[in-house]
């Protein structure tokens, strides 16, 4: 064996040694290379490798996933091509500071080929390999949405705080205020400023300190608590706060909400201290109350209610109030801390008369019992609606004085020349003829407009109706048998005489047969009846067998310009309801839609006189 000197021995174990080293480099960048390249291939992240120019010559997967692109399309765009227009001046921001700052990052919108929009986050290494720049595109979408809505109920949360009606507090561990909302300032009559200096327990006086006290340990406790205390404002005035507290869930910041129920102590101390008072008051007052608990459920009721609602008090008690509103229509108005009002209406089922109420609902007039007070406002809504009524017939009167006014004189020249052409042989006398009664139907016109009016010189006088009536059917029978329509009369007294306006007694009676007349196309009965009553009021009652009339246009009827029948002016039965009034009378209707209608006139035996104006000339 042949022996290598020491320096021969060394030389030739660096050169072995200098070999292994490079393979074991070259195979450990082949492994980083592997795991480099895993990375960019698998990473959630966009990865990307563009040049100077922003030109992309690498894109992983996950960028393509990003833009929804396959890889040929979106290395066919620049780096910030997707860029939305409100982001482009934050992008080039970044690429002018990248070469400065060889780093940059930043969130901005983006807008995909199909329309869609995204948020990503933007980081770009400048030459992070060779000299091409490294991009980190991260989809931040649904971070954003969720910021965007943070913020959108900090905003609304803030809204809150501000505008509350209720007074909020935020104060910490030492009871020291932090924050007021405005109503809390009002409700303590002070300003931020100053609340800001006060420590809480400065607004309680004597055994109230120690009730303080007591409620901060069961805060302290269970994290929260509802009660109330009475507090001494700053200026010397004592108020009875309700309020709920809650503690952080830091422990240290505390939130309080009071609401001054001051009044509502008040009223239960002065109902406990005076209970037979408030009974005498219940039991006896003209308006209908009633007594419900937490529940909903009657606790008691007044005699006032039970009349007004048609009800036993011993039914009602225990029962829901939810089942005295069927066939009620409600509308609630106003709603405050203390109560609710409203108005409501509903149909009587002895009268079947439609009475109005409006209500009050006070909250908690003792301890979990609230009071509804319901009051019978019918007469001073149908009063309402005769005023409406009465200003609607005042100004259709002075139009209507005007109108007739105006077409009167015209009127008569008119009807003085078919006079003298009467008898003519070189005029059509049947062509005559038509235009007359064209020409009394334009002057019954006319008389309804002066009735309405009120300008027509009138006085009253004694008729005797029977007479009245029977020259009526005479003058009529012609119209009715042209339509097959037999009037029958009914006279249940011999002689009934009546203080009345003649001519507007006579229009009311022939707008009346008219109507039933012109109800009955098919033909039929049409009756006509007067008597006198037992009370002595006398009754004219004119029934037809025609369409009828729906229920619910019943009370239409006497309204301006309403008619039941395709023709007319719908003045008729205005002017028939308004002459009946002026005599003290009133007019009933009961129909039946397809069996007829019956108009029944109601007149005093004693009628009152009045004083028409004379018409203006």
């Amino acid at each position: 064996m042949e022996y290598k000197q020491p320096d021969e021995v060394n030389s030739s174990m660096l050169k072995n040694g200098s070999k292994l080293e490079t393979e074991d480099l070259h195979l450990e960048l082949i492994e980083k290379s592997r795991k480099l390249n895993h990375i960019f291939n698998h990473s959630r992240d966009g990865l990307t490798l563009s040049d100077q120019n922003g030109a992309l010559i690498e894109i992983n997967p996950a960028c393509c996933d990003i833009f929804e692109l396959d890889m040929e399309s979106i290395q066919s765009k620049n780096i910030g091509h997707h860029v939305a227009p409100e982001g482009i001046r934050t992008f080039r921001k970044m690429r002018r500071e990248l070469v400065e700052k060889g780093h940059v990052i930043e969130k901005l919108p983006v807008i995909l080929e199909n329309g869609k929009r995204k948020f990503v986050e933007l980081s770009i290494t400048y030459k992070a390999y060779r000299d091409m720049n490294l991009s980190i595109i991260r989809d931040v979408t649904e971070e954003q949405m969720l910021l965007t809505q943070l913020v959108e109920s900090k905003d609304k949360l803030s809204n809150i705080y501000e505008n509350a009606l209720d007074g909020i507090l935020i104060w910490n561990k030492d009871r020291m205020i932090i924050d007021a909302n405005p109503a809390a300032c009002k409700l303590f009559n002070t300003s931020l400023e100053k609340m800001k200096t006060y420590n809480l327990f400065d607004f309680l006086e004597g055994i109230n300190v120690s009730i303080g006290k007591t409620f901060q340990e069961k805060v302290e406790r269970i994290g929260e608590l509802r009660g109330d205390i009475q507090f001494t404002m700053p200026g010397g005035e004592k108020k009875q706060l309700e309020f709920t507290t809650k503690k952080s869930m830091a422990g240290n910041i505390y939130l309080t909400i009071y609401r001054d129920i001051t009044h509502t102590k008040q009223m239960i101390q002065e109902i406990q201290e005076s209970e037979e008072r408030f009974r005498q008051l219940f039991e006896r007052a003209l308006d209908g109350m009633a007594i419900f608990d937490q529940n909903g459920s009657i606790v008691n009721v007044n005699g006032a209610f039970c009349n007004m609602f048609e009800v036993d008090e011993d039914h009602v008690i225990s029962t829901h109030y939810s089942s005295l509103a069927n066939g009620c229509d409600l509308i609630w108005d106003n709603s405050t801390v203390l109560g609710r009002s409203g108005e409501g209406k509903r149909v009587r089922q002895s009268t079947g008369e439609v009475q109005f109420f409006s209500f009050t609902l006070s909250y908690h007039i003792y301890p979990d019992h609230h009071l509804v007070i319901i009051r019978d406002v019918t007469e001073i809504k149908n009063a309402e609606e005769d005023l409406r009524k009465t200003e609607t017939t005042h100004v259709l009167g002075d139009l209507a004085a005007s109108v007739a006014h105006e077409i009167r004189n015209p009127l008569s020249t008119i009807k003085g020349f078919l006079q003298l052409l009467e008898g003519n042989e070189a005029v059509n006398q049947e062509l005559l003829n038509v235009v007359g009664d064209e020409m009394e139907e334009l002057e019954g016109t006319i008389n309804e407009f002066l009735l309405l009016s009120k300008r027509e010189y009138v006085s009253y006088e004694v008729v005797n109706l029977n007479e009245l009536m029977a020259e009526l059917v005479e003058n009529l029978s012609h119209k009715a048998a042209d339509r097959k329509i037999n009037i029958v009369e009914i006279y249940q007294n011999v002689n009934v005489e009546c203080v009345c306006i003649r001519s507007h007694m006579k229009q009311v009676m022939t707008n009346l047969i008219n109507n039933g007349i012109e109800s009955m196309p098919n033909g039929g009965q049409l009756q006509t009846t007067l008597a006198k009553v037992e009370s002595g009021d006398i009754m004219i009652e004119v029934k037809d067998h025609g369409e009828g009339i729906p229920e619910h246009l019943i009370n239409r009827l006497g309204e301006p310009y309403y008619q039941t029948s395709e023709k007319g002016t719908g003045l008729g039965l205005m002017v028939s309801y308004k002459v009946i009034k002026e005599h003290g009378g009133r007019i009933e209707v009961t129909s039946r839609e397809g069996k007829g209608t019956v108009f029944r006139i109601m007149l005093p035996a004693n009628q009152p006189f009045v004083h028409t104006e004379e018409e203006e000339i």
